[in-house]
Order: structure tokens, then sequence, then C-alpha cells
């Protein structure tokens, strides 16, 4: 009997374990949900979350592209073991200035964050995709941003900007978001120099961008993704990253199916391989001062041959961050780094000819190769204006349109940039107001409104928009200079400002937000993901007008929120666009002469 007993239990273990094999060999998370297994069978293991009571699955710190010498290209990672396969926490930004002059971040930065419908419901590979990149004057931003839940104390800064939660639980997208290398580190042309052992070359910021949409080509199958239906847009700079894989760079065509530009200054006309190595020279020679302890300033500056930089005695990070200060505030009185202007970014990808073929604002007067949403917001140039000295700005406006373009005359000569006009949106001057006005024209508006869709079809059609909600959180930071919080949260002038639609698209408001705000959040989030899934915006609450061509009395802008206020329709008109984009052509471009031209102007 006992011999019998035994036997059984046996029998009983021996199935047991079977069993257990069985149902590990079926799982192959093992039992750490969730995860993806790849292609080549690696496993990747993220978080299962849930808001509002439904339950989403999201991969944070995936290492897209390994960390590359400086100043080379990055290349994909193809192999996910031990800690590469953890995804469940937000990893290093890369290298940048804080708002308060810290240095933030490491070279090892180029991570990928993944947000997903819960995977056990979507077992298949069919999902829309939507991949975003971030803003920040190719200078600052990272995938992680965040942002004040409460705006009266910006140190509590815990709210997730680009969040995609509800993208993955209620509109059923998977959200991709991604860092990429910024400043000197990211767009130095160094096509003449060896930094590394390699021949440098350059746009190694907007090539990490490429590595990463490649990497969701290879991998997104894996998450339930659909890398034959992927939407990019970005925000700002990361609108003009947008544009340039779309309108410029032959390489990126068949990695994204459609775009959205988020207040894209597509006016903004980038450097030439030239003009880029003459900006690395100067660039090269501060760095040098820094290295020896000196000053580095605009006046005394010698455009360096890259090959004369001290190669052997390789900068650290913070020097180079540094010297990146320096060059970058050459005056630091009239900020033209922030306003928009021609020549306002310090660095930016370049048209070297090959990789970046042309400006994308040529091509976008031709309209666009695929499905385009592009928009602006109503006060685009009133963050900006509001972080320039009033006393600085009385005295170089006239002289700085003057130098920077042409039929100047006939700019301030016309009411929205004359200088005496009436200060408006809370600005301390009517010289601000008049230089938010064309900043807002020249840089974000009327070269948008250029588009030209002649021959809409299905596969190309555009959608506009234009944002007009007052902004709801406090994202950009605000200036010492800007005594009004001119686009603080519920400001008193309802201004819309800079990045005020950035909560709304990703639906990320505080918990706190009237009901009024949500809806119009729930709203923009459902027109993305849907132009994500069918290339047309139209939601339940909304039909979008197909952009066609604008005229003085008619721009076809789909206005966000919905205003009966028909003089939205004639903004093509009354912000001067004929004017932009035909008579009033910019002399000087490049930021060290502009630099060279506010100095002189300011003295």
């Amino acid at each position: 009997m006992k011999i019998i007993r035994l036997a059984s239990a046996a029998l009983l273990y021996v199935g047991l374990s079977i069993a257990a094999t069985s149902s590990q060999s079926s799982d192959p998370c093992g039992g750490q949900d969730p995860c993806a297994v790849l292609a080549n069978k690696d496993i990747i293991y993220g978080l299962t979350q849930s808001i509002n009571g439904n339950q989403y699955n999201v991969f944070k710190g995936i290492e897209y592209a390994s960390k590359p010498d400086r100043w080379s290209y990055s290349e994909i990672v193809t192999s996910y073991t031990g800690e590469k396969s953890q995804a469940k926490e937000f990893k290093d930004v890369c290298p940048q200035l804080s708002s308060d002059g810290k240095y933030l971040g490491k070279e090892d930065c180029l991570y990928l964050n993944i947000w997903t419908p819960y995977m056990k419901d979507y077992p298949d590979n069919n999902l829309p995709v939507m991949v975003f990149i971030h803003g920040g004057a190719f200078v600052v931003g990272a995938s992680s941003s965040k942002y004040p839940s409460n705006p009266n104390d910006p140190a509590n800064r815990d709210t997730l900007l680009y969040d995609g939660a509800t993208f993955a639980t209620e509109q059923n997208v998977i959200l991709v978001t991604i860092n990429y290398r910024l400043g000197a580190l990211g767009f130095l042309n160094l096509d003449k120099g060896e930094i590394t052992s390699d021949t440098s070359k350059s746009n190694y910021g907007v090539r990490d961008q490429l590595v990463a949409l490649q990497w969701v080509q290879d991998n997104i199958a894996s998450f339930g993704g659909d890398k034959n239906n992927v939407t990019l847009f970005g925000e700002s700079a990361g609108a003009m990253s947008t544009g340039l894989h779309l309108l410029s760079i032959p390489e990126s065509q068949d990695k994204f199916q459609a775009a959205i530009m988020q207040s894209n200054p597509i006016g903004f006309k980038y450097r030439n391989a030239k003009e880029g190595e003459d900006q690395a020279g100067i660039f090269l020679d501060c760095l040098n001062k820094v290295m020896d302890g000196e000053k580095c300033n605009l006046l005394n500056h010698k455009a360096l041959d890259t090959n004369e930089v001290k190669l052997l005695e390789t900068p650290t990070l913070d020097q180079i961050l540094e010297a990146q200060r320096r060059y970058a505030n050459y005056i630091g009185k009239f900020a033209v780094i922030s306003a928009g202007l021609p020549g306002a970014l310090p660095f930016t990808p370049i048209i070297d000819g090959t990789f970046v073929t042309q400006q994308p604002t040529n091509q976008l007067q031709a309209g666009s190769p695929k499905p385009l949403i592009f928009g602006f917001n109503k006060d685009e140039g009133v963050y900006f204006s509001s972080a320039i000295d009033k006393t600085q700005a009385f005295m170089g406006y006239k002289a700085l349109v003057t130098r920077l373009f042409d039929s100047s005359s006939e700019i301030l000569s016309t009411d929205r940039y004359r200088q005496d006009i009436s200060a408006a949106n809370g600005l301390q001057t009517g010289t601000l107001t008049a230089l938010s006005n064309l900043i807002n024209d020249f840089a974000f508006s009327c070269k948008n409104m250029a588009a030209d869709q002649k021959n809409v079809t299905e596969q190309s059609r555009i959608w506009a928009y234009y944002f007009t909600q007052t902004d709801a959180i406090l994202d950009l930071p605000p200036s010492d200079k800007d005594p009004n919080k001119v686009c603080f949260p519920d400001n008193q002038w309802d201004n819309s400002c800079h990045a005020a639609e950035l909560p709304f698209v990703f639906n990320s408001l505080p918990a706190s937000s009237d009901e009024q705000l949500k809806k119009l959040a729930n709203t923009m989030n459902e027109s993305w993901a849907n132009f994500a899934k069918n290339h047309d915006p139209t939601s339940k609450d909304r039909k979008w007008l197909v952009w066609e061509k604008a005229d003085a009395n008619n721009a076809q802008l789909n206005i966000l929120p919905s205003t009966s206020d028909t003089s939205d329709d004639k903004l093509f008109g009354t912000r001067n666009c004929q004017n932009w984009i035909s008579d009033w052509t910019v002399k000087i471009t490049g930021y060290d002469e502009a630099q060279e031209v506010l100095t002189e102007t300011l003295k």
C-alpha cells in the first residue's frame, strides 16, 4: 500500500512538473508581465499600469542606439540582454543646460519609451504607431520632460508632459517618444575635422532620430504595432525635425507614412555646409578658450579650422556645455537666441546636400509627399518677446529689423510691426508687442500657410489647425523680465503661447483641470490618434476641413477650440502673409552674423 502511494505521489509530482514546465514555456515573459519578444528572441520587460481604471503597458528607457563616440554617428542596438532588457524607468537626458544654468544629462542618452494598449488584449501586430520628437530649440528637452502640476510651486515637477497613457487606453494607439543628441554634441558640423578616429560629419542629432525610426521599423511589431502605419510628429524643434524628415531627408521616406508639425517655424533657413563649417570654427575657438580658462566673446572670435582643436586635450562634457552656454549668450541683452528671428538658433541641422538635401520650406510650398497636419498657436511670439528686456528692445528693435530683413522700411510702417503701437497681450511696451507680432507672422504662421496643395489626393492631404486656448500649464520656464507672467495658466489676456497645445494633444492635463479643458484635450487626443489611424483627424466632436491654399479671405484653418470669430478665417491676410512669403525676405540667416548685428546695434 505504501509503495503504491509513493508511486502515485511520484507520478503526481512528474505530472505537475511537466505542467509547470509547459506553462513556463508558453509564457515567454517567465511570469514578468509584460514583455516583448523581439525577432531575435531577446526579451524586453516593461510595466503594466492603469489610468481611469484602464490598463496599459509601458516600456521606459529602451536603448535604441549604443552610446556613440563624440561627433560620430550612432548605431542601432540589436541585442538586449542583462540590464538592456529591463525597461521600467526613464533613463538619462542628453547633455544640456537647465533654465537655471546647471549642467544636466549624460552622453549615454539615446533611449526611447513605448506606451501600448494592454498587450494581452491586442495580440496582433496591427496597431497604429505614433513617434514623437520633443522640442527645445535643439539645445534642451527630453522625452521624459515633466511640468509643475501646481504652477504656484515651480519645484513641484511631477506631471509627465509627453504621456502616452490616454493614446494607449482610449485611442488604441502605440506612442513612442525619443531622446536625441542636442546642442554642439548633436549639431556641430565637423566635416573637415577629425575629432574621433573616423572622419567626422554633421547632423548627428537628426541622424539619431533616423536610427530611432529604423529601430521602430525593426521592432515595433513585437509590441503590437504596425510598422507600415507610423505617424511622425513633434513640436517646435521636434516639428522642425519632422519637417526635415518629411521634406528634406530621402533616407527617412520609408520609415513613416504621415506627419504632424506643431508650431514649426518652417521659414527658418538652415545653414548650408559652408556656413555650418564656419559656425563650428567659431564655436571651437570658444571651446579652446574655455579649456584654457579664458573668456570667449563674439567681438574677439577667431574661426578655427576644425583641425586646430586641441585633440590631444579632449574637452570634458562640462567644458563643452560651458562653451555652448557662452557661445549662445554672446551679448545676453536682446536674447535673439529665444526670439524666433533669423539666425536665432545656435545649433541646428544643416543642409549638407547629401543627407539633408534641401530647405523644407521650398518643398512645402509645392505640397506634402505624405498626409500632413501643420498648425500653430494664437500667441506664439508672446513668450519670446516677454523674455526680452524692454529697454534694450526699445533701443534695438528698428535697427534689428533693418539689418535682418529686406524691405525693412515697409515692414516697420505696417500696423502690426510699428514700434509705437499699443502694448497688448500683457507685454510691457508697444515695441515688445510689435516684436511678438513679427515673430508670430514671420516664424510660425505665414510660411506654414504657404503650403499649396494644388492636387489633393488621399495619399497626400494636408490639414491645418489654429490653437487659441489659453495656456493650461506652466511648461516653458518663466522669465525674470516678465512681471505679468503672460504665459502662465489662465492668464488674463487669454494668451495661447508657444507649446500651449502640448498637454491637450497628449491629454496630460492636471487632474484638477475643469471639464471644458478636459473635453478639448479628449477631442485633440482623439483627432491626433484618428489621423494616425486613417490619415483624417476628424473626430466624433469635430469635422476637419482639408487644406488647399490660403488667401486673404480664407485660411481654411481648423480652429481649436471651435469659435464663431470669423476674423480667424482671414488670418492669412491680417498677418501680411503674402508679403512674408514673397516680398519680405531675410538678409541674414547665420547665427554668428546675426549676433554681430545685435552686438553692433546695442553698443
